[in-house]
């Protein structure tokens, strides 16, 4: 109990104390102003005054200007002022704003200093640093101490030699650590405040300073400090020149120069490359090993006469190169919009047509990778031959029954030959094999056919089994559109008929020419894949006019189409077939009322049934020519 008493008796003192100390500084600021009032009345002036969110420089310097006093203020210009006066004497607001701000004021003749109190200096902070030799750990508790500070007394507990550079004095480090190794505390301490830190061979630590940013656009590059972070023995070089690197992290100048050194290359640095990065390569060439490192970077190089240039894309033109790349096996048209877009961000590409060339202006990098794209592309074009057969098959019936009677010329007799124009006998069965190949529908693969085949489709015309429509042979590149289109077209007359006029209409007749077209037209868009086969995406459509209606009635149309996709081999030919066209007709004449009766029809009239079948078939075949 007397412990509480004792406790709660000096914390009375203290407060006492500080209230007697105020009161007294107020007691001295009033004495002050009295006197200067004395001198100069002015001070005794009234005055109106609001302000809001002003700082309180800029408030006395409003005071002194508007009311002619004389003031000298070094105040804190972060405070802020908000107050709204009506008829205060100016001696009364200074004596406010001393004991609101707690400020100090001193008189010299009419002029009046205001500043802030002086704050007493911090008493500096010694860091919390343990350290147990027995176990070997390390324990710290830093709240922004200095770095060279906490270094001093971890180098003296530990005996671990760390290297702080002059511009690393004034850092402030934060951090806590309990009873870690002394090599991971170091470390950690390093990491979580955003410094660099490597350890020599010799046991020695060196802190840098963080890495600029990648991509730094200041106007002025800081100078590098050589910071390896990894040993010499990780990057190696065979007599083929070929490198092999693994680090876990080190800078990229520093891979750079030591890659350069071993080759014995010479080297120029517009810029430092200040960036931490990964590398792990296996026995790759020098251009390869750039192309990896300087991924996702703004760094790139640039060799001229033996010497690699290494800066920054975004600061040094000198670095951006053009390169004509020439097209051996296609054409450069259009070959610009195939390089994706990604690719030409931050460089130029055009066409050169005069040399069937593209034209790249970048990086180095990017010179490189859209050069190795075009190669890739860079192949030649298969050229496809397709042969297209049209082919119209026809089987027709007509029945016809009756008797006519009438009178006529002498009875015709047979003659001519019984197969004109067949240069070539053909079995019956080659013949009845085609024949039936009309009569299904889809598509039949028919495999490499020889040149007997084609005189088999010429005996079936001479026989009348079939109508060779159209025999086109067209040849298109690999992915390209192939269209062939022929037909006939025929007009008619519209007639239109107008009055004019109301109270006696005029009739007017005028007359336009239409026209109407009854074309074949075949698309074919082949594509060749890397085993041989052919996709052919083929499009048919065939019209074609029938009878009219009535004389000057328009011509009518009969349109028979098809589409189909499907893959063959090499000088494979297909049959597409199936698409019907039936027509029928039924006609009778003979005597009136006699022609009727069924069984006296037959003898006083005939009856004429006739069916007619067409079937469309296209015959295929692709031959690729490369």
């Amino acid at each position: 109990m007397s412990i509480k008493m004792i406790l709660l008796f000096v914390v009375l003192q203290v407060f006492v104390g500080k209230v007697k100390g105020e009161e007294e500084r107020l007691d001295s600021v009033r004495v002050r102003l009295e006197r200067v009032v004395a001198r100069d009345s002015v001070y005794l002036s009234e005055i109106d005054i609001s302000v809001g969110k002003l700082s309180l420089g800029e408030f006395f310097r409003a005071i002194a200007r508007v009311n002619g006093v004389n003031l000298c203020y070094k105040v804190d210009e972060d405070q802020m002022v908000t107050c709204n006066f009506k008829r205060i004497r100016i001696d009364d607001l200074l004596f406010f704003l001393c004991k609101e701000y707690r400020l100090d004021l001193e008189v010299v003749g009419n002029i009046i200093s205001i500043t802030s109190p002086e704050q007493p200096a911090p008493v500096a902070r010694e860091p919390r640093i343990e350290f147990d030799s027995i176990k070997g750990v390390l324990s710290y508790d830093l709240r922004d101490d200095d770095l060279i500070s906490v270094v001093k007394i971890v180098s003296v507990l530990t005996g671990q030699k760390i290297v702080v550079p002059t511009d690393l004095y004034r850092y402030r480090v934060s951090g806590y650590v309990r009873e870690m190794p002394v090599k991971e505390a170091i470390t950690v301490l390093a990491s979580g405040n955003k410094l660099e830190i490597v350890r020599e061979k010799s046991g020695t630590w060196m802190l840098y300073a963080p890495l600029a940013a990648a991509g730094d656009k200041s106007d002025t590059a800081p100078l590098y400090n050589r910071r390896r972070g990894f040993s010499a023995d990780q990057i190696t070089a065979d007599s083929l020149k070929r490198i092999t690197a693994s680090i876990n992290r080190g800078n990229i100048q520093d891979i750079v120069a030591d890659v350069c050194a071993l080759l014995g290359i010479d080297r120029v640095f517009l810029v430092p490359l200040n960036q931490e990065t990964a590398l792990h390569v296996k026995n790759v060439d020098l251009p390869a090993l750039f192309s990896v490192l300087f991924a996702g970077t703004p760094f790139t190089y640039r060799e001229e006469n033996g010497i690699f240039l290494f800066g920054s894309t975004t600061k040094n033109n000198e670095l951006v190169l053009t390169r004509v790349i020439p097209m051996r096996y296609r054409s450069a048209d259009k070959i610009v919009e195939l390089i994706p877009t990604a690719m030409k961000t931050g460089m130029q590409v055009q066409l050169f047509p005069d040399q069937n060339s593209i034209i790249a202006t970048g990086s180095t990098r990017q010179v490189r990778e859209v050069e190795r794209f075009l190669e890739s592309i860079d192949r030649s074009v298969p050229l496809i031959t397709i042969e297209v057969l049209i082919v119209d098959s026809r089987k027709s019936v007509i029945r016809e029954v009756g008797v006519t009677a009438g009178l006529g010329d002498k009875p015709v007799k047979t003659g001519g030959t019984l197969s004109p124009g067949v240069a070539v006998s053909l079995s019956a069965s080659s013949i009845n094999k085609l024949i039936n190949s009309f009569n299904g529908f889809g598509s039949i693969n028919l495999g490499k056919v020889t040149p007997d085949f084609y005189l088999n489709l010429k005996a079936l015309e001479d026989a009348g089994n079939i109508e060779l429509r159209s025999t086109p042979k067209l040849s298109t590149l690999n992915g390209h559109e192939a269209t062939l289109k022929s037909g006939e077209t025929k007009y008619y007359k519209e007639v239109q008929n107008n009055y004019y006029g109301s109270q006696i209409p005029v009739p007017t007749e005028s007359y336009t020419w239409k026209n109407i077209e009854a074309n074949l037209t075949l698309k074919i868009v082949p594509f060749v894949s890397q085993d041989g086969k052919i996709t052919l995406s083929i499009e048919i459509e065939q019209s074609e006019f029938t009878t009219r209606e009535e004389k000057d009635a328009p011509p009518g149309t009969a349109t028979r189409s098809f589409k189909s996709l499907l893959q063959v081999r090499n000088e494979e030919m297909v049959l597409l077939g199936g698409i019907d066209r039936n027509s029928r007709e039924k006609t009778s004449n003979g005597l009136p009322f006699l022609a009727r009766v069924p069984v006296l029809k037959w003898l006083f009239g005939s009856t004429k049934n006739s069916k007619v079948d067409e079937k469309l078939n296209v015959f295929i075949k692709p031959t690729v020519i490369y």
